[in-house]
């Protein structure tokens, strides 16, 4: 598919997927890209009480969706057609010219 325009969301916690869902939703021949400096992305963490206090025990259950379905790259590439990209740090942002630079952390 040809994509008429690209948006980057950079930050992978809580709101970066959220708004990087909405801009699927809003433009679905966007490429939508979603940068994230941790290797892990959108971790529930109103539920780490629950973690600590020792109402589960798996870790993984605050980084899945409700069907138990890790929020991983490959989640967000197939589930939501975003290109999502962990170990990713953002190191220069130039709005006049509509361009990032970034570089692997791997």
């Amino acid at each position: 598919m040809k994509r008429n325009k690209r948006i980057v969301v950079i930050g992978g916690s809580a709101a970066g997927p959220k708004a990087a869902a909405k801009a699927r939703r809003t433009d679905s021949k966007a490429e939508v890209i979603l940068i994230q400096k941790d290797a892990e992305l959108s971790m529930a963490s109103c539920g780490y009480p629950y973690y600590v206090g020792g109402y589960f025990d798996d870790r993984n259950m605050l980084l899945s969706t409700p069907t138990g379905v890790t929020r991983d790259p490959a989640f967000y590439l197939n589930a939501k057609d975003i290109d999502a990209r962990t170990n990713t740090e953002v190191t220069k942002i130039d709005p006049d010219a509509h361009t990032i630079e970034y570089r692997s952390l791997l």
